[in-house]
């Protein structure tokens, strides 16, 4: 088993100094605006937006069809960072068997009752960060929409690239993941907030460590409606790291009274528009 602490150091490149640049001031002003204290599991609330659909149902998007793609039905899946399993779980029923490494434990619930309701059994969970994760080499690794906050980027993916028989692929978006919450910032807290990495940082990353890649288009992605005003308000609190009953939370609730509007099977904010994710895939 190979972990971040065996493998061989390097200088970091600039494009890795800059992403964790980026990564620290984000989490610095995480940390300044929050109320309260940090959440234990931050992930818990939201953990059924990272399931699968019911069986039997299609799914939103082809990136699960994209990664089955790159796996034989007798090659091995290692998923890292699988939250709910909206990945590891329908990857399970086309491979021999899927490793899933998840630290949230709200997501590890989410993802063993949802394979319960899919029949599968196929799948190993890791729980921990994939920094600490000891874990065998699988055909396949694959990381979806995770490496936006990893601070040591370089050696995350060198871990990935250690763990992999055939081939890595990264699923990320063109623009940041909480695109969608980023124009409440100003109008709550009185400042910009700070993007995380994406898609381009990636394209620079990569390059820089000697990795020749290739892109994938997905289809573009309509984030999942809010089921009730309710559930918007609890979500956006937890995104903006405010504390019910605060001055900030009234102010959330104006602003959202403003910027929500009713669409198809909830309410959606009223600047949102679909995102293109993208798999960044290398063989090794």
């Amino acid at each position: 088993m190979t972990d971040s602490t065996n493998l061989p150091r390097f200088n970091a490149t600039q494009a890795g100094a800059a992403w964790k640049t980026t990564v620290e001031a984000e989490h610095e002003q995480s940390d300044r605006i929050r109320e309260g204290a940090a959440s234990d599991d931050f992930w818990r609330p939201i953990a059924h937006r990272f399931a699968p659909p019911k069986k039997g149902e299609a799914a939103p998007d082809d990136t699960f069809e994209r990664l089955a793609g790159l796996v034989s039905s007798s090659g091995t899946v290692l998923d890292v960072g699988a939250g709910g399993g909206r990945l590891a779980i329908p990857l399970a029923e086309v491979c021999a068997r899927v490793t899933a490494v998840e630290p949230s434990e709200g997501m590890r619930e989410q993802l063993i009752a949802t394979a319960a309701a899919w029949d599968v059994s196929n799948i190993n969970l890791v729980a921990g960060t994939w920094e600490d994760a000891e874990v065998a080499p699988h055909d396949l690794v694959i990381c979806a929409h995770v490496v936006y906050t990893v601070r040591e980027i370089e050696n995350f993916v060198r871990k990935l690239i250690a763990h992999a028989r055939q081939t890595v692929a990264l699923v990320v978006f063109q623009r940041p993941a909480m695109s969608s919450y980023l124009p409440l910032w100003p109008k709550v807290h009185g400042e910009e907030r700070i993007p995380l990495p994406a898609l381009p940082e990636i394209e620079q990353l990569l390059p820089q460590m000697g990795i020749e890649y290739r892109k994938i288009p997905l289809q573009e992605r309509v984030s999942q409606p809010f089921k009730s005003r309710a559930q918007a308000v609890d979500e956006c609190l937890a995104r903006l790291f405010i504390a019910p009953g605060s001055d900030k939370s009234a102010k959330l609730s104006e602003v959202l009274d403003d910027c929500l509007l009713e669409v198809d099977g909830g309410y959606g904010f009223e600047w949102a528009e679909p995102r293109r994710p993208w798999i960044i895939a290398w063989d090794v």
